[in-house]
């Protein structure tokens, strides 16, 4: 017979990683380690964080972490909406 307590939570795995921290393979060259990304050109610090930007420890490619794909759509929509957002801001103060 089993101890059934019912003011005890139920137990739960916790030995396993989430889905998250795992990062999808290399599109280059299909290895599975990579590190996150903190900082780069196009996005500075919110880009990265965004898109799950990571960095394969082999070949140092950067790719979205949760996809595994290209970031060159991804940087080319970034670029554009922060070019409108700040061409529109610049324009407005401009003209008070």
């Amino acid at each position: 017979m089993t101890d059934l307590n019912p003011y005890r939570p139920p137990n739960a795995p916790l030995d396993h990683a989430s889905p998250e921290a795992v990062p999808a393979t290399c599109p280059k060259c299909g290895a599975t380690s990579a590190t996150k990304v903190s900082f780069n050109w196009w996005g500075g610090a919110l880009g990265p964080r965004l898109f799950s930007v990571v960095k394969c420890n082999q070949c140092k490619t950067q790719y979205n972490g949760k996809t595994g794909g290209k970031l060159t759509k991804i940087i080319v929509a970034y670029q554009v909406i922060a070019i409108v957002v700040f061409g529109t801001l610049f324009y407005y103060l401009r003209t008070l």
